[in-house]
């Protein structure tokens, strides 16, 4: 009798997915109702303010974070709170469990197209998923949406590689509405002169800001969209948020390691807040300058410049929090594409690589402790991981040594 081996090898991977999942829904749902439900219980609260037509950036309870989403972000979250917040959190978890899965899987057909074999692609899947597990941990655990958007976002881009802009578009443009950082995107896009896109996404996002006057009406809405991003300004750009340890961003890792005003000894150069944010405006402004330079137009480069664009968007959110970096997952898997063709021969890639994830994930409580974990963090230990795969992947686009890839990817 002959073993049908596709049907074999399905069958182990949902065997694998669905132990995985079980696993990670046990383990939250014994931590959530102790951490009180974290960031998931701003969006319930939010939903049934919504439902019940009130003022979605007021906060009745002050035991909950402000709200800083968009309308449209309540919008589609209202039928959550027809739940109650258990079982609406274990809804939310499942979409971000698919919603994690489509992650990994759009990132590797965007990267790699069909250039590996099965095995290849589980090694992938694997050494990613290990080198960002601290990260889904972390954002999993908290019930937060930016999977959901990182999700929008890689199938957005495979679409637009697909030359369906129309869709893509009407997705990047969510993405914007449920977090505004992967607007990140757009002066690339306006750069590399794809106008109709960013025409598209524009009315898109007009669009989804009319939405919620569905069920609340023009003039509520109205009302939302006017405290919208002033409220983001007052409740995100104050100075405990950006001093605070905990923020992993570029404009914290500046402003810790460069200003007086910094509270850890760590100063290297005591300098003003204002300096320090300029100090920050100009690394930014060279990493995003090295993704706009334009370099030979094949997916591979493409991949290049869409890994340091996610990096991005982890680095320029001013609360950029550990689950943030769950961006690093197309840095990774590009920079181990490209190791696992070069068959490992690149040390210097290899290196930044294996000392990213170090100081990225080997800094968690259950490794070093609760101290050593701080510790790191007040020195940016994550930023820093961030800025090695950064280098790692800017060394590649501008590699005088690195041969054309074909669009198929057969060869290096």
């Amino acid at each position: 009798m002959k073993i049908n081996t596709r049907n074999v090898r399905i069958f182990i991977v949902v065997f694998l997915l669905t132990g995985m999942f079980c696993g990670l829904l046990s383990n939250y749902t014994r931590r959530a109702p102790k951490r009180n439900f974290s960031d998931f219980r701003v969006y319930h609260a939010t939903a049934q303010r919504f439902i019940a037509q009130e003022d979605i950036y007021s906060r009745p309870d002050e035991a909950i974070t402000p709200f800083k989403y968009s309308p449209a972000f309540a919008f589609v979250t209202a039928p959550l709170g027809f739940f109650s917040i258990k079982t609406a959190s274990l809804i939310f978890f499942t979409l971000n469990f698919i919603a994690m899965l489509v992650i990994f899987v759009f990132s590797r057909k965007l990267i790699t197209g069909n250039s590996l074999s099965f095995g290849k692609r589980m090694v992938l899947y694997a050494l990613c998923g290990l080198f960002t597990s601290r990260f889904l941990l972390q954002v999993l655990h908290q019930g937060q949406v930016t999977i959901v958007m990182f999700a929008l976002v890689v199938v957005g881009l495979w679409l637009l590689e697909k030359k369906k802009e129309v869709p893509a578009a009407a997705l990047l443009a969510f993405s914007v509405m449920l977090k505004y950082t992967s607007a990140i995107f757009l002066p690339f896009f306006l750069f590399r002169k794809n106008r109709r896109l960013i025409s598209l996404i524009i009315i898109c996002i007009a669009v989804y800001c009319l939405l919620p006057a569905v069920h609340v009406g023009l003039e509520k809405e109205a009302q939302y969209l006017k405290k919208w991003l002033p409220f983001i300004s007052d409740t995100s750009l104050d100075k405990g948020s950006l001093y605070d340890y905990k923020n992993q961003s570029l404009l914290s890792l500046c402003l810790r390691f460069f200003t007086k005003e910094s509270p850890y000894a760590i100063v290297i150069l005591p300098l003003t807040f204002t300096q320090g944010l300029i100090i920050a405006v100009l690394a930014a402004s060279m990493i995003y300058g090295g993704i706009l330079w334009r370099k030979t137009e094949n997916r591979f480069y493409r991949a290049l410049d869409y890994s340091l664009l996610f990096i991005c968007m982890a680095f320029f959110n001013p609360n950029a929090w550990m689950s943030n970096f769950i961006f690093l997952i197309p840095a990774y898997m590009t920079l181990l594409y490209y190791l696992m063709k070069t068959r490992f021969k690149d040390v210097m890639a290899i290196t930044l690589v294996v000392v990213s994830f170090a100081l990225g994930s080997w800094g968690s409580e259950s490794v070093v402790g609760n101290s050593l974990e701080n510790l790191l963090e007040e020195l940016s230990s994550v930023t820093i991981a961030g800025l090695l795969l950064t280098v790692a992947l800017l060394r590649l686009k501008f590699s005088r040594n690195l041969p054309r890839i074909n669009n198929d990817y057969a060869d290096f």
